[in-house]
C-alpha cells in the first residue's frame, strides 16, 4: 500500500464537513483508534418524523458486524452514538457505502478520518463488500525545464521530457496533497490513461511535482476509488480512463496556473502548445 503522510501537509486545503444525514437515515459517530468515525444507517421507506430511541438502538444493532470489522481494522473499541437531529459528521473526505447485507443494511455509509487509512482494512471492509468513494485526481504530466519558459507567449511549444520515454509515466495527484501520488501511464496513441492492477501503482519518490517547479497537468481531472488509489490488495483489475483529444492541459508552478493550452504529439514525444498565458510574471 502506498505510504501516507503522518499529518496533512502544511497549506493543504481545509476539510469540508460531511453533509447532515438525509431524512431517511440515522447518523451516528464515535471515537475509534485514530479519530472519530461516522456511520449513517438508512431508515425504512415508510419512517416518518424524528427517529425514536428504540429505532436508533435497533438500527445500530443491524450494523453490529460492520462495527466489529471497523474495531478490528482500527484496533480499538468503537461505540457510535446518535448525532443530534440535523448535525453533521466531523470534517472528512473518506467514505464508503455498504453493499454486503451481512455487514449492515445496504446503503449504510461509513466515514473515516485520514489517519484510519494508514493500515489496509481487512477483507470484510474491502471491495465488493464496501464501495469506497471516488477521489478527484489531477493527472501530472511531468516537469518542464526552467530554460524553456522564457519567453512564454501564445503559440509557444513546451517540450515535455517525460513524454519521450518508451512509456509515458504520469502521476495522479491529490489536489489537497493528503493522499500519496499514484503512478499511471498515458498513451495518446491509444487515447487512454491506465492504472495498473492493485500492487503495481505505487508512485516512485519524486514522481509528483514538487514545490514551485513548473510542471504540466491535464486540465480535466479523473476520478479514482480510494481503495484503488491506495493499492489495497483486493482492489481488483486495472483501471482505464478514455483520453480523447483535444488534450487540454495547463502549465503550473505549485498551484498557480501559468498558461493554458493543449498537448501536441510530435515525433516520439509530446509538447504543450500554449494558447493563453495566465501569469506571465510568474513564468518569466
Amino acid at each position: 500500500m502506498n505510504s501516507l503522510p503522518s499529518k496533512p501537509p502544511t497549506g493543504s486545503a481545509p476539510d469540508v464537513a460531511a453533509p447532515a444525514a438525509p431524512p431517511h437515515a440515522i447518523a451516528y459517530q464515535g471515537p475509534c483508534g485514530h479519530g472519530v468515525v461516522g456511520l449513517t444507517l438508512p431508515r425504512d421507506s415508510d419512517a416518518h418524523g424524528a427517529p425514536t430511541g428504540a429505532e436508533q438502538v435497533l438500527r445500530l444493532a443491524e450494523a453490529e458486524p460492520l462495527i466489529r470489522a471497523v474495531e478490528h481494522w482500527l484496533r480499538g473499541a468503537w461505540d457510535p452514538a446518535p448525532l443530534a437531529d440535523g448535525a453533521a459528521h466531523p470534517p472528512t473526505a473518506y467514505g464508503a457505502t455498504v453493499r454486503d447485507p451481512a455487514l449492515a443494511p445496504p446503503g449504510t455509509r461509513l466515514l473515516v478520518p485520514l489517519e484510519a487509512l494508514w493500515a489496509e482494512p481487512p477483507p470484510a471492509l474491502a471491495s465488493p463488500a464496501l464501495a469506497w468513494d471516488a477521489q478527484s485526481a489531477t493527472v501530472a504530466l511531468g516537469d518542464v525545464p526552467a530554460d524553456a519558459l522564457a519567453p512564454l507567449q501564445p503559440g509557444s511549444l513546451l517540450w515535455l521530457p517525460a513524454s519521450l520515454a518508451k512509456a509515458w509515466e504520469v502521476s495522479l495527484i491529490d489536489p489537497r496533497r493528503r493522499l500519496p501520488p499514484c503512478a499511471a501511464l498515458l498513451d495518446l496513441a491509444m487515447q487512454r490513461i491506465t492504472l495498473a492492477a492493485a500492487g503495481g501503482a505505487a508512485a516512485q519518490p519524486g514522481a509528483a511535482p514538487a514545490g514551485q517547479a513548473a510542471h504540466a497537468v491535464l486540465s480535466r481531472p479523473v476520478q479514482l476509488p480510494l481503495d484503488r488509489w491506495l493499492s489495497w490488495s483486493a482492489a481488483g483489475a486495472p483501471v482505464v480512463w478514455p483520453a480523447p483529444p483535444p488534450w487540454q492541459a495547463e502549465l503550473r508552478a505549485g498551484d498557480a496556473v501559468l498558461a493554458q493550452g493543449a498537448l501536441l504529439p510530435l515525433g516520439d514525444g509530446c509538447g504543450l502548445r500554449v494558447d493563453v498565458v495566465s501569469q506571465p510574471a510568474l513564468a518569466a
